[in-house]
């Protein structure tokens, strides 16, 4: 497993599955600058390649108003996202990935309390992909 640690963000890529997993540090308020910077951190990491992503939002405390609409936005904080799993253990956590999945967006995004759960969907949704492809 590759992993990278970034300024308010850490991603991991697991090679077997093909899927980036970024978590982020306790107690995290993410404003514009942060978005853009977590933006541009998960860009660099899968080297601007269209990927399957899940995201613990667990530590995310607060996130401002002008972050949530740039990570809504297809060409900024979606950009080259196939499928997202969210993972949410608070309240706080729980609404943004609640906001983030009723997003309109090109992909399919689910909300999940545990890694194993949200693992488990999106190796299903890129295996639907790939199936569907082929035909």
């Amino acid at each position: 497993m590759r992993t990278e640690k970034y300024s308010f963000t850490t991603c991991h890529h697991d090679e077997e599955n093909d899927i980036v997993f970024m978590e982020f540090p306790e107690g995290l308020k993410v404003n514009l600058e942060k978005a853009k910077v977590i933006l541009a951190s998960r860009l660099a990491f899968t080297h601007y390649e269209k990927h399957y992503v899940i995201i613990d939002l667990s530590n995310v405390r607060e996130v401002s108003s002008e972050a949530k609409k740039f990570m809504q936005q297809r060409d900024q904080g979606l950009v080259n996202i196939l499928g997202a799993a969210l993972i949410a253990g608070n309240p706080v956590a729980t609404l943004i990935a609640n906001i983030f999945i009723k997003t309109e967006k090109e992909f399919q995004a689910r909300f999940f309390s545990n890694h194993e759960d949200a693992l488990r969907w999106i190796k299903e949704l890129k295996s639907k992909r790939q199936d569907s492809a082929v035909l």
